[in-house]
């Protein structure tokens, strides 16, 4: 399954940089936002809104934050459990 066609957007774990742009990518998609709506919300031009869903590890927290806060989306930071000790990280 793609992450950007994600339809159901109640929680998704993510693990590297690139999980979270396809989820964001997702989200927005899901909300039928096109990348300039998206950014509109928030101060952001279109173009940082594609930089940061195809590779989120070039841009700030604070970027990540107001794609978040466009989304209506937040982070919930927790423990991970024993069967997920997989990652690049």
């Amino acid at each position: 399954m793609s992450l950007s066609l994600l339809t159901d957007m109640k929680s998704y774990t993510i693990k590297t940089p690139r999980q979270l742009g396809a989820v964001l990518q997702g989200c927005r998609k899901t909300r039928q936002l096109t990348q300039a709506q998206a950014g509109e919300r928030v101060g952001l031009p279109q173009k940082e809104i594609s930089k940061l869903e195809m590779d989120p590890s070039n841009t700030t927290l604070a970027r990540v934050f107001k794609l978040l806060s466009a989304l209506d989306l937040e982070i919930v930071v927790r423990e991970r459990g024993s069967a997920d000790n997989t990652s690049e990280w």
